[in-house]
């Protein structure tokens, strides 16, 4: 069920329970014009599906916050009526700025509805280089910060700049470090051409960004460069079982 629950969030972090690795360095800064498209507000909404079972649908959105240079990425799960019996609906928010031309994430949570103890904050104390956590049975840790880490939404930002600012076509490698409610981890991924892929929202060239520190668990995303990197479709995969979520509507606010 846990596959599921990740199944139906986020779409670059479908797989994010990956074994710790050793720490890197930091990350490059991307260019400009990279960041900007990764930041480029839009929404986009998807269906998710396992084995051609649909399982329910998906919806993210970016918008700019009240603060200069500051974002709001949202993912919101919404399972069928069967998969309701199972997990109630999903909502994760990150509030990220760009900072020194990095993605910093500031604060993230998971509402998972009627699982207090799987809904949690991250707050990210940066003048203290510590992440706080806490969770709505009460629970609360500290972990230390790393440079250039990302919480499970604004992973998705930074590792778009990352393949947007690469030239095109993109063959390339890049570990990122990963906050969530275990502390921090590595999330290693490759990126390649991958041909046109066709979608209920439209037909898209795509850069195939795949996971590459686990043999556990599979990820493969086709991002759109047309479409400012979004995701336009997500396999990940565990044991065997392999969900895979599609964009039926993509809406970019150029």
């Amino acid at each position: 069920m846990h596959r599921l629950i990740l199944a139906l969030t986020t779409g670059l972090t479908l797989a994010a329970s990956a074994s710790v690795v050793a720490k890197t360095s930091p990350p490059d800064r991307p260019s400009s014009a990279a960041l900007a498209s990764a930041t480029t507000p839009f929404t986009a909404s998807f269906t998710v599906n396992k084995a051609g079972l649909p399982l329910g649908d998906t919806r993210f959105s970016l918008r700019a916050a009240d603060e200069p240079h500051c974002f709001i990425y949202r993912g919101q799960a919404n399972p069928n009526a069967f998969v309701k019996l199972f997990l109630g609906d999903i909502d994760e928010r990150s509030r990220f700025c760009l900072v020194d031309g990095r993605v910093r994430p500031m604060r993230f949570s998971h509402a998972e509805k009627g699982e207090p103890r799987k809904s949690y904050t991250l707050v990210f104390d940066w003048s203290a280089a510590k992440i706080r956590y806490t969770d709505k049975a009460g629970r609360k840790r500290v972990f230390d910060t790393q440079p250039g880490v990302q919480d499970p939404l604004s992973l998705q930002i930074a590792a778009r700049a990352w393949v947007a600012g690469l030239s095109r076509p993109a063959r390339a490698d890049k570990t990122f470090p990963l906050a969530d409610d275990d502390g921090i981890k590595m999330f290693a991924l490759t990126t390649a051409p991958a041909g046109t892929v066709k979608t209920a929202a439209d037909n898209y060239d795509t850069q195939k960004v795949s996971r590459t520190d686990s043999a556990d668990h599979t990820l493969e995303l086709w991002l759109a460069p047309e479409a400012h990197y979004i995701p336009v479709k997500v396999t990940t995969g565990k044991d065997g079982r392999v969900f895979t979520m599609s964009a039926d509507q993509i809406v970019v606010e150029d």
